[in-house]
């Protein structure tokens, strides 16, 4: 068995390695940024006097590496074509690209380029975008993924609730058919924890249970929820071992959205969870 990397990956992981010694390791040396890596993370990453959210000077940092990285083509890398990024199908872009990638970037140690803490990487992790390119309408990706790729959309993952961890299936979150104004939809009411980045999100994935029992794969729906929705309070963000925190818990109450929110089948939704 041949365990050796394709020849296109290894000059890829090259060109990544001299980008960011060409690009990112100057940003993360100017202007004292140094201080959001080194044993003056945790404060300098913090602004305790709003709860222990990020400060606006660190989030801005990770958004203009960001910036870099998409100028230079390495963020949308596993992304198809059509997205502005490498993945169409002929193994480039694809899981064990991007495996080899984040162990090679993790391996470089804590840096600008790579910070396993809140997800960011030159090379861009899309989850919630996984989930709309295999269950979004057309109209969802056209919102919500050009959306994302050009920093006006930012999306929570709403699966976890503070009574029901491990097994999602147990959770207490409702969504009900009704028609409210003459526009037929769903009511949602219930609790959400984890919802990572509700500090700046413009919607939410929210997972409800629409049909069967407690305990039942089947009878979880995915939503799209915008965060302004009527109904969607932030309960507390919620402290962790290592600082800022952007972790909300969030109320639902009668939350209401239309039909055309609904993100995947109906009753389906524990698969769209999976694509997470």
């Amino acid at each position: 068995m041949n365990f050796d990397l394709p020849s296109d990956l290894v000059t890829y992981l090259a060109d990544l390695d001299a980008f960011i010694d060409r690009e990112i390791r100057p940003l993360q040396a100017r202007n004292d940024n140094e201080r959001f890596f080194d044993h003056r993370r945790e404060h300098a990453r913090t602004n305790w006097d709003a709860g222990g959210l990020p400060r606006e000077e660190w989030e801005e940092l990770l958004a203009e590496a960001t910036r870099l990285a998409d100028k230079a083509g390495f963020w949308r890398f596993s992304l198809p074509t059509e997205y502005g990024g490498t993945n169409d199908g002929s193994g480039k872009g694809s899981n064990l690209w991007m495996a080899v990638i984040r162990e090679h970037l993790a391996s470089k140690g804590l840096g600008l380029f790579n910070d396993l803490q809140n997800e960011h990487s030159v090379v861009g992790n899309f989850p919630d975008l996984v989930m709309l390119l295999n269950y979004g309408t057309p109209q969802q990706k056209k919102e919500l993924i050009h959306g994302r790729l050009e920093g006006r959309v930012r999306i929570t993952f709403g699966l976890t609730e503070p009574e029901h961890g491990s097994d999602a299936t147990h959770m207490d979150t409702r969504a009900v058919k009704e028609t409210r104004d003459g526009v037929e939809g769903y009511r949602i009411d219930g609790r959400k924890m984890w919802q990572t980045g509700m500090h700046k999100a413009t919607h939410c994935f929210i997972f409800a249970r629409t049909d069967g029992k407690a305990g039942n794969a089947k009878g979880i729906s995915c939503f799209i929820v915008p965060r302004e929705t009527y109904g969607i309070v932030v309960d507390s963000y919620e402290w962790t071992l290592n600082m800022p925190t952007d972790h909300a818990s969030i109320i639902l109450s009668s939350v209401f959205v239309p039909s055309s929110s609904l993100l995947g089948p109906l009753h389906g939704g524990l698969a769209v969870a999976q694509a997470f």
